[in-house]
C-alpha cells in the first residue's frame, strides 16, 4: 500500500465520532506561516495523446485554526490553510505546443484535523495527528487556468514550546494531498478546451503560535497562614508549601510559612522535623517523583537557612501518589503541587 493509501485511509477513521475523552484544558486559536514545496505532478490531457510532467518551485503558506484541547493529550481541530505562488519551474512534453509552458499553482484547504500531544513533563510537546477536508485546487498553465474542488488528507508532525501557561510555539511538518483534480484549460493550439487530469501533492514547514483560553490559572504561591493559636497554645505541627507547575523554588510567600515553621519547632522541643514533597499528575511519574524530592530538599534548604540543624531534618517524595486533590492522569491540580513540614515533638 502506498503512503498516500495509508494516510487516506487513516485520515477517514480520525474523523470517525470517538469515545468520550478526558477533563478538558479548553478552547484554543492559532497562527502559523511557512513554506510549502509541490510535488512534481502527471498531467493527462483527456481524449488526447499528450501528457505532461510539471515541476514547481517553493511556495508560501498561511494558516489561521481552532480546536479544543483535553488534559488527556488528543485535541481537535477545524484549520483554514492557503497555499500560494508555487511558480511551475518547467513543463515537459512530447508536444511541442505544451512543453516549456509555464505557470504556477495554488491551494485553499478546510481541514477538520484530529491530533495527540504527548506529555513529556516539559515545555517542550511533540504532537502527531492526521486531517480530512476538502479543497480548492487552482492550476494556471500557459495563462490559462481553472480550479477544482476536491477531496484532501494531511499527516502532521510537530513540536509545541509553552512561552506560557497559555501561550505556545509551534514548528510543524505536514503532508497534504488531494485526490486528482481536473481542469478545463483553453490550451494551446490544437488542445483548446482540453480538460486536464492533474495531481496535487504538497510538503509544508510551518511556524505558528496557539492561544490556549482554557490553560488553568497560576497556582497560589503558598496556602493561608493558619490562624493565631491562642496565647499558651501549642505550635502547630504541620505546615503546608505550595509550588508553581514545574517548579521547586521558594516563593517570598512560601519563605514566610517556611519560617513560622522553623519558629515553630524552636518553640518546642521538636524531635525532629519530616519534609513530604508532592506534585500532580501532570507530567510522568517517574519525572513527577524527582520533582517532588526537589520541593522537598528546597524545603529543608530553606530551614536549615533559618536555624534548623540540618541532621533534625528528613526529606521524602511521594511524586503523585499522594494527592491532595484526586484528578485523572495529566491534570495540572494547584492544590497537590506541596511540601509537607510535619514536626515531631516529645
Amino acid at each position: 500500500m502506498t503512503l498516500r493509501g495509508i494516510l487516506l485511509g487513516t485520515a477517514l477513521a480520525a474523523m470517525l465520532p470517538t469515545a468520550a475523552m478526558a477533563a478538558t484544558e479548553g478552547f484554543y486559536v492559532g497562527a502559523g506561516a511557512g513554506v510549502n514545496w509541490t510535488r512534481d505532478a502527471d498531467l493527462r490531457f483527456e481524449n488526447t495523446p499528450t501528457d505532461a510532467s510539471t515541476s514547481f518551485k517553493l511556495g508560501g503558506i498561511g494558516d489561521i485554526s481552532a480546536g479544543y484541547a483535553t488534559a488527556a493529550g488528543p485535541r481537535a481541530e477545524l484549520e483554514f490553510a492557503w497555499r500560494w505562488r508555487n511558480a511551475i519551474d518547467s513543463t515537459d512534453s512530447s508536444n511541442a505546443a505544451v512543453n516549456g509552458l509555464g505557470g504556477k499553482a495554488s491551494s485553499l484547504a478546510f481541514m477538520g484535523n484530529v491530533l495527540y500531544d504527548i506529555n513529556t513533563g516539559t515545555a517542550f510537546t511533540p504532537y502527531i495527528g492526521v486531517g480530512a477536508g476538502i479543497a480548492q485546487v487552482r492550476l494556471d498553465l500557459g495563462g490559462f487556468d481553472d480550479r477544482d474542488w476536491v477531496f484532501a488528507y494531511q499527516g502532521i508532525a510537530g513540536v509545541s514550546y509553552a512561552l506560557s501557561q497559555n501561550l505556545a510555539l509551534t514548528l510543524d511538518y505536514r503532508y497534504f494531498a488531494t485526490l486528482d483534480p481536473k481542469f478545463d484549460l483553453g490550451g494551446p493550439a490544437g488542445l483548446a478546451t482540453s480538460t486536464v487530469k492533474g495531481e496535487y501533492q504538497n510538503h509544508t514547514i510551518m511556524a505558528g503560535l496557539r492561544y490556549t483560553f482554557g490553560a488553568p490559572a497560576a497556582a497560589p504561591a503558598a496556602a493561608p497562614v493558619a490562624p493565631a493559636a491562642p496565647v499558651q497554645a501549642q505550635p502547630q505541627s504541620e505546615y503546608l508549601v505550595f509550588f508553581d507547575w514545574d517548579k521547586a523554588n521558594i516563593t517570598a510567600a512560601s519563605d514566610k510559612i517556611i519560617g513560622d515553621a522553623a519558629a515553630s519547632a524552636g518553640q518546642v522541643r521538636a524531635v525532629s522535623i519530616h519534609v513530604v514533597g508532592h506534585t500532580d499528575t501532570s507530567g510522568s511519574p517517574a519525572y513527577n517523583q524527582r520533582l517532588s524530592l526537589r520541593r522537598a530538599d528546597a524545603v529543608k534548604n530553606a530551614l536549615v537557612g533559618k536555624g534548623v540543624a540540618a541532621n533534625q531534618i528528613t526529606v521524602e517524595g511521594k511524586g503523585e501518589t499522594q494527592l491532595l486533590v484526586n484528578t485523572g492522569a495529566n491534570v495540572r491540580e494547584p492544590s497537590n503541587r506541596r511540601a509537607q513540614i510535619l514536626i515531631r515533638v516529645q
